[in-house]
């Protein structure tokens, strides 16, 4: 099978994952209580409320209900989200690349961080530095990402006066001359295109306490498999052979033991994104980074249904999509994959 053969099937697979999704959210947010109340204020007449639920089709079998929803998700009508006082779309649209931006830096980090140590305890099995790598990732696996983030916040922020304590980057930009660039949504690259490099210094340093605390349970977890990984691929017979040829070890470790211990761990890594996803909700909510897990927060504590199936289905559709990539990476690193 050939690689975009392999992309097409996937491709295919994702269609009955995401209905089965969707199937899920609506009927957990039509159990949860009455979908229209969000809608309704108190200074609403009987015929206002009526219409809200003509408009919305809440009067309806919920067989109706779910299709005129889906229908209305296919022409970019995903309902109104009384938290953000405007369409859901467009509240996703301008929060989505806060979001996008901190899990970005967040997975970069986790990656570099988590294969380097990884492969360094792997090589250093049973040393000093393979011991402490791994209490580190048991801690890293263990600690609740909001105790993680207070705790940053309160040594870093509020006591040495390192970082910021929340927040994409300080008041003081958005009341200068034309206030912060909005070309991509993207802070780190709108600065940069307009050369803003001191708004781009700025963002960094409010991302950074955000970044690590979103970033730490997953540098554990990419440690702990690609340790593993490394630890099985050292034992094979062709890393054997090498090292036998005289091949250096630097070579070994990095051209042949390496990159075949990638391949479990690239699987692991899609699974990581998805946690850091849901992760955001905390980290957004501690930092006040106005994101999308800030938003969806928000619309749990105001019951905005259609705010939180906005947010769960965007998610799973990000979710799906990394793990299509994630799947093509390995196929990439294990050519055997395509043949199955």
């Amino acid at each position: 099978m050939r690689m975009y053969q392999f992309v097409i099937r996937r491709l295919f697979l994702l269609i009955p994952v995401l209905i089965g999704v969707s199937i899920i959210v609506f009927a957990l947010t039509r159990f949860t209580g009455d979908p229209g109340a969000a809608y309704i204020n108190p200074k609403m007449s009987e015929s206002q409320i009526q219409q809200v639920y003509a408009k919305y089709h809440f009067d309806q079998p919920a067989i109706n209900q779910y299709w005129y929803w889906l229908n209305g998700l296919f022409q970019g009508d995903w309902g109104w989200s009384t938290s953000a006082d405007q369409p859901v779309t467009k509240a996703i649209g301008e929060k989505f690349a806060a979001t996008f931006e901190l899990a970005a830096v967040s997975m970069v980090i986790a990656i570099i961080v988590g294969i380097a140590l990884g492969t360094t305890a792997a090589v250093k099995r049973n040393k000093p530095f393979d011991h402490v790598t791994r209490v580190v990732s048991l801690i890293g696996v263990s600690l609740p990402i909001f105790v993680l983030g207070l705790l940053l916040l309160y040594v870093f922020s509020f006591n040495l006066g390192w970082f910021p304590d929340g927040g994409r980057y300080s008041n003081t930009y958005i009341f200068e001359a034309g206030g912060v660039p909005r070309m991509t949504g993207f802070v780190l690259i709108d600065s940069l295109l307009v050369g803003n490099y001191g708004l781009f210094s700025n963002a960094v340093w409010h991302m950074v306490l955000p970044a690590i605390a979103l970033a730490f349970a997953s540098i554990a977890i990419i440690t702990r498999i690609m340790r593993n990984s490394m630890l099985e691929v050292l034992g094979l017979d062709f890393v054997k052979t090498a090292r036998a040829k005289g091949v250096p070890e630097s070579a070994v470790i990095r051209r042949h033991a390496r990159k075949n211990a990638l391949i479990p761990t690239t699987t692991v890594i899609g699974l990581v994104f998805g946690g850091m996803l849901g992760g955001a909700v905390l980290t957004e909510s501690i930092f006040r980074w106005n994101g999308l897990g800030r938003w969806s927060a928000q619309a749990v504590m105001g019951q905005d249904i259609a705010s939180i199936m906005g947010f769960v289905l965007l998610t799973a559709i990000i979710y799906v999509i990394v793990n299509l990539i994630v799947d093509v990476l390995y196929a990439y690193l294990d050519p055997r994959v395509r043949l199955e």
